[in-house]
């Protein structure tokens, strides 16, 4: 009988074992909880505050003034902020785009110009047409896509050749036919390792 008792005195104490560190485990998470949850507010609200100082500048507001806001009003004025900031900064896009094209349109001209690459009424018409593009392929470049399209594709307005521009006059190379190609070896003539 002795050896029966000491195997269910192990028995017993290897039980007791695990449900004494489960139990310990759980104490540490009931006593750890209450500080992880402190800390995590901590992180908000001076993610909050610094939130405060820098948007209350950008909208133009006195900090001395909204020294005390609740969190709410401090997101909504952020989302606010941000979603005015964004089509005040597709203008100015646009604007430095079409400062951009124009700069090289006048460099590309003082290089015509200079060069004998092209006649006179060639490179004329080349700037012409030039000057005339962004006006095509532009126009939608203010307009803001809606929220609800998430497609990174931009629609542009592509005007059809026109015959002025591309006048018959012009000595072009003829187009290259098409090369017969040789035919080729059959599978039987072909080694193969295998």
């Amino acid at each position: 009988m002795a050896p029966h008792l000491a195997m269910t005195d192990s028995l017993q104490s290897y039980q007791t074992k695990p449900d004494k560190k489960t139990r310990e485990s759980s104490e540490m998470r009931k006593t750890l909880k209450p500080l992880m949850e402190k800390r995590r507010r901590a992180r908000i609200n001076e993610s909050l505050n610094q939130l405060k100082t820098l948007i209350l500048p950008l909208i133009g507001k006195d900090n001395s003034r909204y020294s005390k806001l609740e969190k709410a009003d401090i997101l909504e004025m952020t989302v606010r902020f941000l979603k005015d900031i964004h089509p005040a900064q597709t203008q100015k896009s646009a604007e430095r785009y079409k400062e951009g094209y124009r700069a090289c349109i006048d460099r590309l001209s003082d290089i015509l110009s200079k060069s004998s690459v092209m006649s006179g009424e060639t490179s004329s018409r080349l700037l012409d047409h030039l000057q005339r593009s962004p006006e095509v392929c532009c126009q939608d470049f203010n307009k803001s896509p809606s929220p609800k399209q998430n497609s990174p594709r931009i629609a542009l307005n592509l005007s059809p050749r026109r015959p002025e521009i591309h006048p018959p006059s012009l000595n072009l190379p003829p187009t290259p036919r098409a090369v017969p190609i040789p035919p080729q070896p059959s599978s039987e003539n072909l080694w193969r390792p295998w």
